[in-house]
């Protein structure tokens, strides 16, 4: 029997003696859910009237009953969080196809819950609130699970219905991949970049030559064939390959780009839910030629290799613009967007960048709710600001900047790695200060998100 509104909320804030917030209320098979504020914390709650079968899903912490309605109490741990997300789609991440403007934010604190998508309401940009990377799990000693079920819990707290993304991001592990598919990440960023024969780049001519050589005769025709008797037009440039630049490319990228399929054919081609395909392949020092972008993006292409995104360093991006424009081309012509890693510490114009880039690129803002958190504890506690300072030996910090975020930010954004490893000792103070100013930090979050998309 359905129950009213008015006497689910009466009941649950009865039986679980908290507030409950109001945005979070939905109903679900037949029961009402919603989270609520109690003394010693938040909880999931749920009403229903005689059997509910979403509700016997859920890890209980408590059941009682009022006249004749049920009301669980829960509390908010992964079990319950991937219940809320098999009846609640929209507070689950959703694959974005590879297509559009998203600007991507990383929660390390675990403490921004949703308040960056807000902002997004009624916008062609879309969010990403979790773009959550293995080396941030490996400082933060927190996993991939945790990051996503914030997300979870900060959307149904909103009642933010408009949908976002969580790309689990530089994977190289098989066993990665397969956790984050496991956790319901809708983006799989793989780093395929250790794969990349570097050594190839100081062979001499005739070196690389007899390299070549010892390759099948019919995998070399094949390649000439295809890249050596035609040019090739992306965008408004063309590509064009000499002999020994074709042979340079297949030998230092031939590896990665067999592994890339085994990876995708494997894990990724035939998953029952659509999911995106990120593809990190970078050289340590400089931006891959055009010549090396088409020949990967084309033979992936014609492997079947679906790609949503390719990842860039913005840094190297923004160093050089020319570039970055002509990897945007090519990623046009092959119909994937590039992705830019700190983009919020090095791109100055991300409006004149996603123009350029005509409108298909996600900005990865991963150090912005992370110098907003900073701006919030400089506020509550200046001793605890300078303790930090003295540990990492940092500049003063002059407030919260974004695009650029000059020296001291980008000094501070990159400090994480020191101040949030549980030997430090700092996270869970700005855990407790964040807490207590609870508000200022969410208004600080939403800001800075609105920034980002007032720039566009």
């Amino acid at each position: 029997m359905a129950i009213k509104q008015v006497t689910a909320v009466q009941a649950m804030e009865e039986i679980s003696k908290g507030k409950i917030i109001t945005a979070s209320l939905n109903e679900m098979q037949g029961a009402w859910i919603a989270l609520a504020d109690c003394e010693d914390g938040r909880v999931l709650t749920c009403a229903y009237s005689g059997e509910c079968q979403a509700a016997a899903l859920f890890a209980k912490k408590d059941s009682s009953k009022v006249k004749n309605i049920t009301v669980d109490v829960m509390e908010l741990n992964p079990n319950n969080a991937a219940v809320v997300r098999r009846y609640l789609k929209w507070t689950g991440p959703q694959a974005q196809g590879g297509k559009g403007i998203s600007i991507a934010f990383s929660d390390w604190l675990g403490c921004a819950g949703a308040y960056a998508a807000v902002p997004f309401k009624l916008r062609q940009a879309r969010p990403v609130l979790v773009d959550y990377a293995a080396a941030n799990a490996d400082i933060l000693k927190r996993n991939f699970l945790e990051a996503v079920d914030t997300a979870t819990w900060g959307v149904l707290e909103l009642g933010y219905k408009e949908g976002y993304g969580a790309n689990a991001a530089g994977l190289k592990t098989e066993e990665e991949i397969v956790k984050a598919l496991l956790y319901g990440y809708s983006m799989i960023g793989f780093d395929c970049s250790d794969k990349i024969d570097s050594k190839i780049e100081a062979m001499t001519a005739e070196e690389v030559a007899a390299k070549y050589n010892q390759l099948p005769e019919e995998f070399r025709d094949a390649l000439k064939g295809s890249y050596l008797e035609a040019d090739f037009k992306a965008g408004g440039m063309v590509v064009h390959f000499e002999p020994e630049v074709l042979q340079r490319i297949v030998l230092e990228f031939g590896e990665a780009i067999m592994h890339i399929q085994y990876i995708y054919n494997t894990y990724l081609k035939n998953t029952p839910w659509e999911i995106d395909f990120e593809l990190k392949l970078a050289k340590p020092d400089k931006l891959m030629t055009p010549q090396e972008l088409y020949f990967i993006s084309n033979e992936l292409q014609r492997n079947g290799i679906k790609m949503a995104s390719m990842e860039l360093d913005a840094e190297k991006a923004a160093a050089d613009e020319e570039g970055m424009h002509v990897y945007g081309e090519i990623a046009a012509t092959f119909g994937y967007r590039l992705s830019l890693f700190n983009a919020d510490l090095y791109i100055s114009d991300i409006g004149s960048t996603a123009k350029a880039l005509k409108g298909q690129v996600c900005f990865k803002a991963g150090n912005a709710l992370w110098l907003a958190a900073l701006k919030v504890v400089k506020a509550g506690d200046a001793q605890l600001m300078e303790d930090m300072q003295k540990f990492a030996g940092l500049p003063d910090f002059d407030g919260l900047k974004i695009l650029l975020a000059g020296e001291a930010g980008c000094a501070w954004a990159k400090a994480y790695s020191k101040l949030l490893t549980p030997e430090a000792g700092f996270a869970g103070k700005i855990k407790e200060v964040l807490a207590a100013n609870a508000d200022a930090y969410a208004e600080e979050v939403e800001n800075t998100a609105a920034a980002m998309l007032k720039a566009l």
